[in-house]
């Protein structure tokens, strides 16, 4: 059984460079911050100097779950990995979020985290088994697919074996590589490169320890009601569709679109989301119809392990800059006519990947590569990459919420632009008078005075209400990222069969009070999230974010008019006093937005001036030493 309530009771630590195994308590870090991204943070605050750069050995990669892994219903089966990114002009700190089984096993082998550092003299990989950590020879493993390697080392271990890796990306230090792990959970945040430049090629995990509750009983009228609050809630993405079946995160009961495709030829894998639409409209234009090629440049992109997310604009830039005639196929040995067909995703992957040809400029990431090839290339970005190369989704021209939460994070902070844009997509039925179709303009506001702090942050055609919503959204995400909850199924904002259909935003907090016995207020789990929030502002600010005069958008926010948005192509949202309105042609106002800026900064207790933060602020949060140091380098405001 774990050693307390929800907690497997030590994190481990591997030193590569040594090959020394050592641990330390969970209790240590989760009186502050929980467990999950909350741990890792505050590991990698205590343990990476600024000025260690990204594929340094004194580079750690932190893998935590949270307290909720391990129990069935809870859609808590979540686990991160943090580290400094290769992604990011200057190099930072970085997070990324995956599901599936690997870190619930993580936990049943005995351990809520596991800290990488060093390097190895060759390739290795670790097998986690039941408290025990032993670093193997990866040799055989190396250059090879991330889902290949997986199947190997399930050969060579065992079936029951849980394995996450990286593919020929990430042995080849790229910027885009990702980790991939059991049912096709992958990583972005380019941390796939740090277990490159480890010399890490995969970490395999076994166990058989079970987690417990300190009030079972609570925990399952809890769940029980939740299931409840939850029954016939609609999805705001399109459904899992033919020759594709529901795959759920260990434990999970939630209805979500996370699938399984069998192709005709019979190969099986991912096929969901954000990932599923990647090649999606490229290849029904080049081939006149649909057809199975976009769920073959999926399946390339997790075996070379790369980032669907920094592929997706990398692709409409590179069609961009073929149209302008600034490259051509000669000068990148590039099929660029032929974007679309399959031949070209796979030239474009394998290029990457093994950094071949043009391929060693995009390998850089899609931001560096534009700079390198020109200032016409720049340009030709537009504001559809993020400052880590992802692809924008949900743009603040649309949800004037995501300005701020775009401007403040340098990779796509998806969890918390999906608070305000799915509720907006369940809005859009109502809208379209579709029948049966409760979320209307009325539960909309209701639902925004409860969770964002009034009912202005439901008017998406004014700036007011906007900078309070961004902090309370922000405050419960990063909560929620310790705990680790999954983001399809928390927070709970809209209830289909109740009165006023206002979900509940305590219950978060009560399941954590259910499981640890450590009884938490939903204002105590958001200070938590604020915590969090600071501690990782404060880790930017060290090493080389400068406040206000980074936190900034594309300068075609300000100019460029708004197209669509995917799943709302008419750009529905509701504006004054609820009013169907459509925001496209919107750009955002800067001056608007400056003020806004400015307004978020006061909330926060930050300098409204510089956007950096003040000692009081970080005191009050238990964050004096953080204060300290920052006040050392001349980073407070």
């Amino acid at each position: 059984m774990c050693a307390s309530p929800g907690y497997a009771g030590r994190i481990a630590r591997v030193d590569l460079s040594t090959g020394a195994v050592t641990h330390v308590p969970t209790e240590t870090y989760a009186q502050a911050f929980l467990g999950g991204q909350g741990i890792a943070a505050k590991l990698y605050w205590d343990e990476v100097p600024p000025q260690v750069q990204a594929f340094d050995p004194e580079n750690r990669l932190v893998f935590a779950v949270g307290p909720c892994a391990g129990f069935y219903g809870l859609a808590g089966a979540r686990w991160v990995v943090c580290g400094k990114s290769p992604a990011t002009t200057p190099q930072t700190f970085s997070h990324s979020n995956l599901g599936g089984s690997w870190g619930v096993e993580l936990k049943s082998a005995g351990f809520d985290g596991l800290v990488v550092q060093g390097k190895a003299e060759r390739p290795v990989y670790l097998l986690v088994q039941d408290g025990e950590i032993t670093i193997k020879d990866g040799s055989h493993l190396w250059g090879k697919g991330s889902i290949k390697v997986r199947e190997m080392l399930k050969g060579e271990l065992g079936s029951p074996v849980k394995v996450v890796a990286t593919g020929p990306a990430g042995d080849n230090m790229t910027a885009p590589a990702t980790l991939l792990a059991d049912d096709d959970s992958s990583g972005s945040g380019g941390l796939g490169a740090i277990m490159g430049a480890k010399n890490l090629k995969a970490i395999a995990v076994r166990g058989s320890d079970s987690v417990i509750a300190a009030q079972p009983d609570r925990l399952q009228a809890l769940l029980e009601h939740v299931a409840r609050l939850k029954k016939d809630a609609p999805n705001s993405e399109p459904g899992i569709g033919e020759n594709a079946e529901a795959a759920h995160c260990t434990g999970c009961t939630s209805e979500c679109t996370r699938a399984v495709y069998q192709a005709r030829d019979g190969s099986r894998g991912k096929f969901m989301c954000q990932s599923r639409n990647v090649y999606s409209e490229w290849a029904r234009k080049y081939y006149g119809q649909p057809n199975e090629v976009p769920f073959y440049a999926n399946q390339l992109c997790d075996d070379y392990g790369l980032n669907t997310k920094s592929i997706a604009p990398i692709i409409t830039w590179l069609h961009r800059c073929y149209e302008a005639g600034i490259l051509t196929e000669k000068s990148t040995d590039l099929p660029l006519a032929k974007i679309g067909s399959l031949e070209f995703i796979q030239a474009l992957m394998e290029n990457i990947a093994r950094r071949q040809g043009f391929g060693e400029v995009l390998a850089q990431g899609i931001n560096r590569a534009a700079a390198q090839v020109g200032s016409q290339a720049v340009q030709l970005l537009r504001d559809d990459v993020t400052k880590s190369g992802d692809r924008v989704s949900y743009s603040p021209k649309m949800f004037i919420t995501a300005g701020i939460l775009y401007a403040l994070e340098l990779r796509q902070p998806i969890q918390q632009l999906h608070e305000v844009s799915r509720l907006a997509i369940e809005w859009v039925p109502w809208a379209r008078r579709m029948p049966n179709a409760n979320l209307s303009s009325s539960v909309f506001r209701a639902i925004a005075k409860r969770f964002w702090g009034s009912e202005l942050a439901a008017d998406f055609s004014i700036y007011e209400g906007k900078a309070l919503a961004s902090k309370m959204i922000q405050d419960r995400q990063l909560a929620k990222e310790c705990l680790i909850l999954c983001d399809n199924a928390w927070p709970i904002l809209y209830v289909e069969h109740s009165p006023d259909h206002v979900g509940d935003p305590s219950l978060e907090s009560q399941l954590f009070s259910a499981i640890t016995g450590r009884d938490m207020t939903e204002e105590e789990l958001y200070s938590v999230g604020e915590r969090l929030f600071n501690l990782q502002r404060a880790i930017l600010a060290r090493e080389g974010h400068q406040g206000k005069a980074c936190d900034t958008l594309p300068e075609a926010s300000y100019t460029a008019p708004l197209e669509n948005e995917r799943l709302n192509p008419d750009c529905l949202v509701p504006g004054k006093d609820g009013q169907i309105i459509s925001r496209k042609g919107a750009v955002l106002d800067k001056g608007e937005f400056q003020a806004m800026l400015a307004e978020f900064y006061r909330l926060r207790g930050w300098d409204p001036e510089t956007g950096l933060q003040k000692k009081a602020l970080l005191d009050s949060l238990g964050l004096e030493g953080v204060a300290r140091d920052l006040a050392a380098r001349g980073l407070l405001g």
